[in-house]
């Protein structure tokens, strides 16, 4: 059981981050949520759980990456282009280049996940950093199939 994760604590930072920024994070036991860099239509956000000492759990990252498949099948047929690095949820980290949309529905997702302990982990206590277990219910981040853009593969 995590004793310290905050709930509600998934806010979008649009801009970049700097080492106060970073630093009052860690303090507050939030991960890293930000917009990284823009691109014509695309949104590139990161999720970054090393400034806490919690991340998703096994079955927070297949939950929230299924239904991030299927909020972003949604936004492949309104035309955006989908890349393997660019749509996954892992234990530590969350990458994402989308809309704005998106991107606000997947932090939404993220704040409704957190009043569940089963969808996180307590990976560090101390200095001490826990095992994580991977592959239980592991699901793969769609992506368009050898640069083609009319196919989708999940």
């Amino acid at each position: 059981m995590i004793h310290k994760r905050p709930t509600q604590t998934f806010t979008l930072n649009k801009q970049r981050l700097n080492h106060i920024d970073i630093n009052q994070l860690k303090a507050n036991n939030k991960p890293i949520c930000h917009i990284y860099k823009t691109h014509g239509k695309y949104h590139y956000l990161e999720i970054d759980f090393i400034t806490c000492d919690w991340c998703l759990s096994s079955k927070g990252q297949a939950y929230l990456q299924s239904k991030l498949n299927m909020e972003l099948l949604t936004t492949w047929l309104k035309g955006y282009n989908l890349k393997l690095n660019y749509t996954s949820v892992g234990h530590m980290t969350i990458y994402l280049r989308a809309d704005i949309k998106t991107i606000e529905f997947l932090i939404n997702e993220l704040n409704v996940m957190s009043r569940s302990n089963a969808y996180w982990y307590q990976y560090r206590i101390g200095n001490s950093m826990q095992y994580i277990e991977r592959e239980v219910g592991y699901v793969s981040p769609i992506k368009h199939v050898k640069n083609n853009v009319n196919k989708v593969k999940a």
